[in-house]
């Protein structure tokens, strides 16, 4: 499977929020991904996310020194109209090619967000297309219950469709507690769990088949995260 959990996961430090103004905010993270077959990674990131766009830096060190390393520069646009929706263009260098994602949430109602999203890989001889589609469910300014649907056509023989589901609840200080359960196709799964008390960031995250191999994987997270501002 590939890892998409990661990118939801992930996806938890950017502005994506349609529902509330989020603050400004830094941190970095350690996450150790132990793999069935003893080649795991050390991955370190620091990001930046002061408003309209964020900055992340990340870098994968592999303990087999056979695999490549690799640095995975990010940035990515998100601009807010007068309703709260949020329109996204982002960028990532991935060692051999370029991931790009163009997206929108769009806010429906007091509550409900709906979410669209293209993201091609580009690599030197191929263009691949990932989309999804989703909603969000917010209750109060933080809390929310996410369903999305990820189509990822990069297995050899057939394309992948993944159904996360995440819930979060989170007070007014926005100090948080989330479970992913992801369901997919060729049978596979995945499930993370995360939280988020003051400055700390802890998580875990298991998922098979990643990266469309007969791999499974653990990702644990140890990180920081501080606010430049607070939210509107």
């Amino acid at each position: 499977m590939k890892n998409l959990l990661l990118l939801l996961t992930v996806s938890a430090l950017l502005p994506a929020t349609a529902a509330a103004t989020p603050p400004s905010y830094a941190g970095g993270q350690y996450r150790y991904w132990a793999f069935s077959n003893q080649n795991d990674l050390r991955d370190v990131l620091a990001y930046w996310v002061p408003g309209p766009f964020h900055l992340q830096l990340e870098y994968w060190d592999f303990v087999d020194k056979e695999t490549e390393d690799q640095f995975r520069p990010e940035i990515g646009i998100h601009l807010r109209d007068r309703r709260r929706s949020v329109y996204t263009l982002q960028w990532r260098s991935e060692r051999d090619q370029e991931r790009f994602w163009l997206g929108t949430d769009q806010v429906l109602s007091d509550h409900v967000v709906g979410r669209l999203e293209v993201s091609p890989i580009v690599a030197r001889d191929s263009t691949e297309w990932v989309w999804s589609v989703g909603a969000d469910y917010y209750r109060g300014s933080w809390s929310f219950l996410s369903a999305t649907v990820i189509r990822d056509p990069r297995g050899e023989d057939d394309e992948l469709w993944v159904f996360p589901l995440r819930l979060r609840l989170a007070n007014e200080q926005n100090d948080w507690v989330q479970a992913t359960f992801a369901p997919a196709t060729k049978r596979t799964v995945g499930w993370a769990l995360d939280a988020k008390k003051r400055w700390l960031r802890l998580g875990v995250e298991r998922n098979n088949r990643y990266d469309f191999t007969d791999l499974d994987n653990t990702i644990y997270t140890v990180g920081f995260e501080v606010a430049l501002s607070r939210p509107e």
